[in-house]
């Protein structure tokens, strides 16, 4: 079933926000693949329900350049911030070393389409040149990726130090990635409102989370889409280097890049006193 229909006021009756319900709908699958009984009620059909758009988490240029040359200061010092509003806050650096990790894995898929998965599977063997070939871990697809002059520099940065298994880069898990990339997200200054609209106990809410708050690893992949696609290159040889086969997966980052020339050419105009 969609996150749609568990969006509904008649089933989502406890009031759960998207994340619980996404995560409740993947467990449900799982039981079901594996036979287990389900209770059939909460497979009742809802009737017509409205589509609540998710929004597309990713980094601009901008942030992408300023998050990848980032120095993290040391631990225990304190950062002066603004939030949105403008307001002044301090926060205390933590973890340094892993959060200079995270921004390398982070701008590593971003500079190369890879997903958080085929990433950490990365082996030095795959590399060759200025290309990585890659098995997928999610659809099983055969996939040459070329390689950008800062991915190559972060492989760079790291071919000396030797890693379990052959791994190309230091691998930290998915959870503990998008804890630290929040906290990467707020030093760098990324705190933009982003309203996310669902029900909760029937009734339509909207709530507003300062932008780094949202980012997980799977935007870094969604970063280098939205940057591709803005910049000219046609879908067909995004999705070459994406792995996607299906057209209507790419609409949602295609939309994205139109609005961006749109902006970008009412920028142009105004420039020009138009």
């Amino acid at each position: 079933m969609p996150v749609k229909f568990y969006l509904h006021p008649k089933v989502n009756k406890k009031g759960e926000a998207p994340i619980t319900i996404s995560i409740n709908i993947r467990q449900t699958r799982l039981l079901t693949t594996l036979g287990y009984s389900v209770d059939p009620a909460a497979w009742e059909e809802s009737g017509q329900v409205k589509v609540l758009d998710k929004p597309v988490i990713f980094l601009t240029k901008e942030e992408l350049l300023k998050l990848y040359t980032y120095e993290i200061p040391k631990n225990g010092t304190k950062v002066k911030l603004h939030d949105a509003n403008g307001e002044e806050y301090e926060k205390t650096v933590q973890e340094a070393g892993a959060l200079a990790k995270t921004r390398d894995l982070f701008c590593f898929c971003a500079f190369t389409s890879l997903r958080y998965s085929d990433m950490a599977a990365l082996k030095r063997t795959d590399i060759d040149g200025d290309k990585i070939y890659i098995t997928t871990q999610k659809t099983n697809d055969h996939l040459p990726i070329d390689l950008s002059k800062n991915a190559k520099a972060i492989l760079e940065k790291y071919k000396d130090k030797q890693f379990p298994f052959g791994l190309a880069l230091p691998v930290i898990s998915n959870q503990k990635m998008n804890h630290y990339l929040k906290d990467l997200g707020e030093l760098c200054g990324f705190p933009t409102p982003i309203t996310i609209v669902f029900y909760r106990a029937g009734q339509r809410v909207e709530e507003t989370y300062p932008k780094y708050s949202l980012i997980g690893t799977p935007a870094a992949r969604r970063t280098f889409i939205c940057f591709a696609l803005s910049n000219g290159v046609p879908p067909q040889v995004v999705m070459k280097w994406t792995g996607h086969s299906d057209y209507k997966a790419m609409r949602p980052y295609i939309d994205i890049a139109e609005k961006t020339k749109a902006d970008a050419m009412k920028l142009i105009d105004n420039a020009w006193g138009m």
